[in-house]
């Protein structure tokens, strides 16, 4: 259940906190690893036995797991691998390279999903309150998972009413994000997010949603450490800029580069950001359910007003079958699709709208 009983909102006590000097890490993955990096890497790993016997002691549920079955994201950490280097190397990225931290968080992380069975919970059915907000839609050009999550159809008290259900829902959801993650050296690390406020009211100022995001937003920070790419904030309420302006202040600048906030409508910005395949229709993208049988790249038009843009979409050497579609991100936009045969033949108009009509 979603809402099981028990579940440690709050997590253990930070094993440390950033400082303002700037730490060089870009050499602490696994393939450009240096030879500090490495040292440490070898270090945490000969620490693995005392780590998971502290784990075991700390927690009945993680006594119960089999000898040397100790996962992480479904990565035997124990054993020594690609694999479970990768995961041991974010710790370390995300304790600036302290290994004593970071042995002190992998501990608390074993502890909080054997307590809390995060892995069973990464199977779980959503309750009605927490389905449709959320659209894991596939890798950018990068490899990376993307994660959409659109506030504005919540139901503030069903969602944020209960903080332990709140909490589980969103872990749940970052767990099969993270699924897509292959863990392979020189593979994507990091997520790609995409948060949508259209329709948010001030309502989210309430104080269940501050308490749940509280909640969610520390667990992540003690235990999904280096999951975090570039988070893209879409359709972002001029209300919210000032608060968060001030939370980004708060934060580390190797974090503030990772957000990019964007106003009403910036489809031509977002998709810079994740291409139109990846975005749902309801925020302006051509994804939809059930999916398209199109598989190919699209192509992106931004006509300026009273402009007339003509784009190319694709060339058949002979007869064939095309599948296309069209999209139209706002209502102020009319289109003509044409087939244009060679030797001059007279252009056929397959299709067209008027102003107004969104889609086709």
């Amino acid at each position: 259940s979603i809402a099981e009983p028990g579940l440690c909102c709050a997590a253990l006590p930070s094993a440390g906190r950033w400082s303002p000097a700037m730490v060089d890490l870009s050499h602490c993955y696994l393939h450009t690893l240096g030879d500090a990096e490495a040292a440490k890497l070898a270090d945490l790993r000969g620490r693995m036995p005392d780590i998971v016997a502290k784990a075991r002691a700390a927690s009945t549920d993680a006594a119960a797991v089999e000898p040397g079955g100790q996962t992480l994201w479904g990565v035997r950490v124990e054993e020594q691998s690609d694999a479970s280097d990768i995961v041991l190397l974010k710790y370390l990225r995300a304790e600036e390279l302290d290994v004593d931290k970071a042995a002190a968080r992998v501990t608390g992380t074993l502890v909080f999903r054997a307590d809390c069975k995060i892995d069973e919970l990464a199977k779980a059915e959503l309750p009605d309150a927490f389905r449709g907000h959320d659209f894991i839609t596939g890798l950018d050009a990068d490899g990376r998972p993307v994660m959409i999550s659109r506030f504005g159809g919540m139901d503030i008290e069903k969602v944020f009413g209960d903080t332990e259900a709140f909490v589980r829902y969103r872990a749940k959801v970052m767990e099969n994000t993270i699924a897509l993650l292959k863990f392979e050296k020189g593979a994507a690390e990091v997520l790609t997010q995409v948060h949508d406020y259209s329709g948010v009211l001030t309502s989210m100022y309430k104080s269940d949603v501050k308490n749940g995001v509280g909640a969610i937003s520390k667990v992540f920070a003690e235990h999904y450490p280096e999951f975090k790419g570039k988070t893209v904030f879409v359709n972002f309420p001029a209300v919210f800029s000032k608060p968060f302006q001030a939370l980004a202040s708060l934060l580390p600048e190797r974090t503030r580069k990772k957000f990019v906030i964007l106003g009403q409508d910036d489809h031509e910005a977002m998709f810079q950001h994740v291409s139109p395949e990846l975005v749902p229709v309801g925020l302006g993208g051509l994804l939809q359910e059930p999916r398209s049988a199109l598989t190919s790249k699209s192509h992106m038009a931004i006509p300026r007003a009273r402009d007339v843009v003509d784009v190319s979409v694709l060339e058949v050497p002979g007869p064939a079958t095309v599948l296309w579609e069209l999209r139209v991100c706002t209502l102020e936009v009319g289109y003509e699709v044409l087939f244009v045969a060679n030797g001059g033949a007279e252009e056929e108009v397959v299709a067209k709208s008027d102003p107004g009509n969104q889609e086709h």
